[in-house]
């Protein structure tokens, strides 16, 4: 594969152990992907760096504006990006499918779905930096994933159980980079057939127009079964072949010229016709 960049959308409770799976991921992604190159873009260190010490809910939303920027950054240089965030909201996600979107690369949501019994656990074995009614009450305002097709995870990891998190991740890469290529394909194919309707309706108009315009002038009325004939079996033999305008014209004017045969005194209806 070429070096297609995405987003990857960490969601989940604090202490499920998502800042683990980022750093995992971009571990792995680096060292098995020639020339791949990830950034994990955590609000926690933004919030470090604008205000050291106790949380402050009034610099929120300079953190989330410096966090999208960040993120934005990065993916406009093509780099896979890795939100390490709670994105518990489903607004939170979607502003980071908008952004997604805007560059134009695809975006993956990854739920940690550690349980809550265990994340409050894990949380008091690092020195409980969270308190654990935060995380009781993220837990109970926690965006489920019910609600927008768009806002369905790609794949849901319990730390909890997972064996081998290496294994997983090497999978989930794997699983990503075949979600691109058919999705991918899937673009192309879209794109072709879009030309080819376009076309197909150009082919329709063009021959309409041209008959219509040679039996306003046609002697003998006998021949408009023929002529309406002739029309569909040139339609049906060049349709999804893609031409010019004045190519249609020359092509559909020559054809029905050569199948039908002018006679004495209906020179006339040819006089529009454009060689």
């Amino acid at each position: 594969m070429s070096k297609p960049n995405y987003l990857i959308i960490l969601c989940g409770l604090p202490a499920s152990g998502k800042s683990t799976f980022a750093y995992r991921f971009k571990s792995i992604l680096e060292m098995t992907r020639e020339n791949a190159q990830a950034i994990i873009v955590d609000p926690d260190r933004i919030r470090k760096e604008l205000y050291p010490g106790f949380f402050n809910y009034k610099k929120e939303s300079l953190v989330r504006r410096k966090n999208l920027t960040q993120i934005q950054k990065a993916l406009k240089k093509g780099i896979v990006v890795i939100s390490d965030d709670l994105n518990y909201y489903t607004s939170m996600r979607h502003d980071l499918k908008n952004v997604a979107e805007k560059f134009e690369v695809p975006f993956y949501i990854i739920h940690i779905s550690t349980p809550l019994e265990q994340c409050v656990i894990w949380n008091k074995q690092r020195g409980k930096p969270i308190p654990s009614e935060v995380i009781h009450k993220i837990d109970e305002k926690f965006d489920f994933f019910n609600t927008y097709a768009w806002d369905k995870p790609f794949n849901t990891f319990n730390l909890l159980e997972i064996k081998d998190l290496e294994e997983s991740i090497k999978l989930l890469i794997k699983q990503i980079e075949q979600d691109i290529k058919l999705n991918t394909e899937k673009a192309i194919m879209h794109k072709s057939q879009k030309i080819k309707n376009r076309f197909n309706e150009k082919l329709d108009q063009i021959t309409r127009k041209i008959v219509n315009s040679f039996l306003k002038d046609l002697n003998d009325n006998s021949l408009i079964p023929k002529i309406l004939m002739l029309r569909k079996e040139f339609i049906k033999e060049n349709l999804d072949k893609v031409m010019s305008t004045s190519e249609i014209n020359k092509n559909f004017t020559y054809f029905l010229k050569t199948q039908l045969k002018e006679e004495k005194g209906n020179s006339s209806p040819w006089k529009n016709f454009k060689k």
